[in-house]
């Protein structure tokens, strides 16, 4: 991620950062130390922007996922219930890892909402995992309604 908010503060730096129109430049046409300063803070402002707006866009993606989840998962109860005896006790098992590793998902929610700009790359990674493994648990509990 620093890679990333790097290469952008470079970018604008070297493609329209030195730019004498665009630059309030002194008589010889160069830009002065602080104006400088003042791109590279534009620009480092402009990428801590953008990250964090990745960010709100990717928590809004898990808690819809999550929402979506947890709605099939309901209905699946409602299967294994109409479910014979001995099968129902096998999809309950299941519905009930399904619903442990669906709280696991909820409880790092808070951590994305509360990541700064530079650590919630770190917790989009734990995040990605955890919906793979309850996509995984879905499915498999799913099949057996099949």
């Amino acid at each position: 991620m620093r890679y990333v908010v790097l290469a952008l503060l470079i970018s604008v730096l070297v493609c329209g950062g030195f730019q004498v129109n665009s630059l309030a430049a002194d008589k010889q046409g160069t830009a002065s130390p602080e104006q400088v300063k003042q791109q590279a803070q534009q620009a480092l402002e402009t990428a801590k922007q953008y990250t964090m707006q990745e960010k709100e866009e990717y928590q809004k993606k898990i808690e819809a996922q999550l929402a979506d989840l947890s709605k099939q998962i309901e209905g699946l109860k409602g299967k294994a219930k109409a479910a014979k005896q001995e099968m129902a006790a096998q999809l309950e098992a299941q519905l009930a890892e399904f619903k442990k590793q669906e709280q696991e998902v909820a409880k790092k929610l808070p951590e994305l909402r509360s990541a700064t700009s530079k650590a919630w790359g770190e917790v989009k990674g734990a995040l990605d995992g955890a919906m793979d493994d309850l996509k995984k648990a879905y499915e498999n509990a799913r099949s057996q309604f099949e």
